[in-house]
């Protein structure tokens, strides 16, 4: 596919890894191991939604890196453990094994995005008392890793 370079915008999916796109996306008898290395031929990005359920193994990362070209940009979401179970409290060590193994990928280290769970009024009444219970994550964070709002740091 060959579109037109836009700064700033890439385009890619969700995912790489779906059967159903043999035939359709995928050369048919397209191998599940070649799946990455077709889908870079086309697109410059993908979204990583596996890094959500669990941090993947070190040698997993090493492969993703060497299946793409330079340029190419993974945008990893944090693991559910650290967003959903422990809402960014008291999850120094899992922060810490997911920002050392996505490092991994060195030069095709993308953002990294925070999926939360649905928040109710009663978990948190209103956005000020998340963002003021967030920042103790926020400052744990390498400087260069995550970057909150404004608005964000200005409620401390």
């Amino acid at each position: 596919m060959n579109y037109p370079h836009i700064p700033n915008l890439r385009l890619g999916t969700s995912s790489w890894s779906s059967e159903d796109w043999v035939g359709t996306f995928y050369p048919p008898g397209t191998k599940s191991s070649d799946f990455l290395g077709v889908y870079a031929q086309h697109f410059d990005t993908v979204e990583v939604d596996s890094t959500y359920y669990r941090i993947p193994a070190e040698s997993m990362v090493r492969n993703w890196r060497a299946r793409t070209p330079p340029g190419f940009t993974f945008a990893a979401k944090f693991p559910q453990v650290i967003t959903r179970e422990k809402v960014m409290q008291d999850c120094r060590e899992e922060l810490a094994n997911f920002l050392r193994t996505m490092s991994l990928l060195e030069d095709r280290l993308g953002p990294l995005l925070l999926q939360f769970p649905y928040f109710n009024k009663k978990a948190f009444p209103s956005p000020r008392i998340f963002l003021r219970a967030s920042l103790p994550f926020w400052r744990s964070c390498p400087g260069d890793s995550v970057m909150p709002s404004k608005s964000a740091t200005s409620i401390g």
